[in-house]
């Protein structure tokens, strides 16, 4: 199976009704990085809609994703306003990931 087969077969993933199916579907999809880049779109509505697990995850998985997930930008600046402390501070750090904030501005 090539990167783009497993990368459709793990966005089919994030839509299961299992928690941890969609977890684990994020997590693989992390790991490949940049590769990962047609995911940006169910990551965004995963952070968007999802449980505040999924939300997490989420965001974490698009900073892994780096630079190429820069149309998730506007989802993880709304994320840093959330209300769960670690939800928005774990969109920041995505959004230093995708290089598009540094720390001093952050702050």
């Amino acid at each position: 199976m090539n990167a783009d087969q497993a990368v459709k077969k793990l966005i089919k993933k994030l839509q299961d009704p299992s928690q941890m199916v969609r977890i684990r579907a994020a997590t693989q999809l992390g790991s490949m990085g940049h590769d990962a880049k047609p995911s940006v779109p169910a990551l965004i509505e995963l952070l968007q809609n999802g449980t505040i697990h999924d939300r997490k995850r989420a965001a974490l998985t698009l900073g892994e994703i780096g630079p190429a997930a820069q149309e998730a930008v506007p989802a993880l600046f709304a994320a840093m306003d959330d209300e769960d402390d670690t939800l928005s501070d774990m969109a920041e750090e995505a959004l230093e990931r995708v290089d598009l904030i540094d720390e001093a501005e952050a702050a």
